[in-house]
């Protein structure tokens, strides 16, 4: 077996708990533990697109109440058809606020957190989605613009939102755990975030018919305190011995040309060509994900008439199959019938594209469960394209590449939120048949399969390389 050498400075600590399967086990069960949150997603939709149609469109209130009470008649219909296009817009600009911020801080936070620890970074993300739920339970007693709830995502972002807290998660998980566990621990990362879509997305609803909006926020709000404060004082840090640091050591610009270095140069140790494949593939994974996630209840909404609480259903369902289907391929294809990363993360995207064929297709309700069943695998990506990054970089580098990766998804819905929005806009349904948007999804899993036809070529020549680290370069 050929080995590379690499130079750089080390983690002890870290290889060491790496080897220690009891200090394996006890943080990755607490690394999960932050994703079981309430996820009210849909439900702050509709608060937009009520309040666009009452207060920024001055429509009747009676006639908006429809959107609630009898959602699928005609009324509804010409209503919506009026007030989405507007509350789209509203959205759009609410998706920028929260993503252009933290995508430039990941910039800086991953370099800083392979120094500083993980830890900061996981009580900064909880912490600013506390005070985004805190201030969206307030700003709902009111009758107010919608525009003015764009002021909730402000600390969001400047506390790095969900992009710090994936960058944060991935690189903890990297530090603890073996190459050949992690494609098993990061499908159990995203079948907790997947869970949390679940939880909310079947409560949301239920809170929201029985107790109002105010209430929804306020249980989100009590979720994320809760695991806030679970991090603050039970979450061990991964890295040991972190030297002091301060907000002046987190500006520095130092840390964003030593991160390009680390990810544009050739050297050994780091299989350069499948790390970009594999961040070029999760790229366009999350286009078209956030493109559907989009525009997928304005989707139902307008063609199937479905109310928040139909369309709840739907992604709890799709949800549940998407997390039984990703730990079964993960658990029983990879590990125990030895079904390569690449092969499964082929299979997988096939699933997506079937799906995405079927919505684009659907006259019919359950048309969307039948694309949420062949799409069973799409949880799956994910978990695999970052296992195999991982194992593509030098550890003590992984922190630098995670945190351009996440940068780079962070700004990726930057495009895929204004195109699916725009196609969408301009060519609604039931006029246009089959609906263009999710066709964009098709071409773009297609491309993403031919990735990874590419990074299977070029892990089958060198998977008999391996890197051990040297103690220090200058020796």
């Amino acid at each position: 077996m050929e080995t590379v050498y690499y130079g750089g400075a080390s983690n002890n600590d870290a290889a060491l708990c790496r080897n220690n399967d009891s200090c394996r086990k006890i943080n990755i069960y607490l690394v999960h533990r932050f994703f079981f949150v309430c996820n009210f997603g849909a439900v702050l939709t509709d608060l937009i697109v009520y309040q666009s149609c009452t207060v920024s469109l001055k429509l009747n209130e009676t006639l908006c109440q429809l959107l609630h009470t009898n959602s699928s008649s005609q009324e509804a219909a010409a209503i919506e058809a009026k007030v989405q296009p507007y509350a789209s817009i509203v959205l759009m600009y609410a998706f920028l606020l929260r993503t252009v911020l933290p995508s430039l801080l990941s910039l800086f936070l991953g370099p800083w957190s392979d120094k500083y620890g993980r830890k900061p970074l996981l009580v900064s993300g909880y912490m600013g989605f506390s005070l985004k739920f805190l201030i969206l339970s307030i700003l709902c007693n009111w009758t107010v613009n919608p525009w003015f709830m764009q002021v909730a995502f402000i600390p969001l972002a400047i506390l790095g939102g969900s992009c710090n807290l994936m960058l944060a998660s991935i690189c903890y998980i990297s530090d603890i755990v073996k190459e050949n566990d992690r494609v098993w621990q990061l499908a159990w990362l995203n079948a907790s975030l997947l869970f949390g879509i679940v939880l909310g997305t079947f409560t949301g609803p239920v809170i929201y018919k029985q107790y109002g909006y105010t209430a929804v926020f306020g249980t989100a709000t009590l979720f994320c305190t809760l695991t806030l404060l679970y991090v603050l004082f039970y979450v061990p840090e991964s890295i040991k011995n972190c030297p002091k640091s301060s907000l002046q050591s987190l500006f520095d610009f130092s840390l964003v040309k030593e991160l390009i270095s680390t990810c544009v140069k050739k050297r050994d140790g780091f299989n350069r060509y499948v790390a970009w494949c594999c961040i070029l593939t999760l790229l366009l994974t999350i286009f078209a994900m956030e493109g559907d996630a989009t525009i997928g209840f304005l989707f139902v909404r307008e063609y199937f008439g479905w109310d928040i609480s139909s369309y709840a259903n739907y992604t709890g369902a799709t949800v549940i199959l998407s997390i039984v289907g990703t730990l079964f391929a993960v658990k029983l294809l990879a590990n125990l019938l030895g079904i390569s990363d690449a092969a499964l993360a082929i299979l997988s995207f096939m699933s997506l594209l079937g799906s995405a064929i079927v919505k684009s297709f659907a006259w019919q309700p359950w048309h969307m469960y039948l694309s949420g069943g062949i799409g069973l695998f799409g949880g799956v990506p994910g978990p695999i394209l970052r296992a195999i990054l991982s194992k593509s970089v030098p550890p003590q580098d992984v922190g630098k590449v995670f945190s351009l990766t996440t940068s780079l998804e962070t700004l990726t819905p930057l495009g895929a939120v204004p195109l699916y929005t725009l196609i969408y806009k301009n060519y609604m349904p039931p006029v246009y048949y089959p609906c263009p948007a999710w066709l964009v999804s098709v071409a773009l899993y297609s491309i993403a399969i031919l990735l990874v036809m590419c990074i299977a070529r070029r892990t089958a020549r060198s998977n008999n390389t391996s890197y051990v680290q040297l103690i220090s370069e200058s020796e």
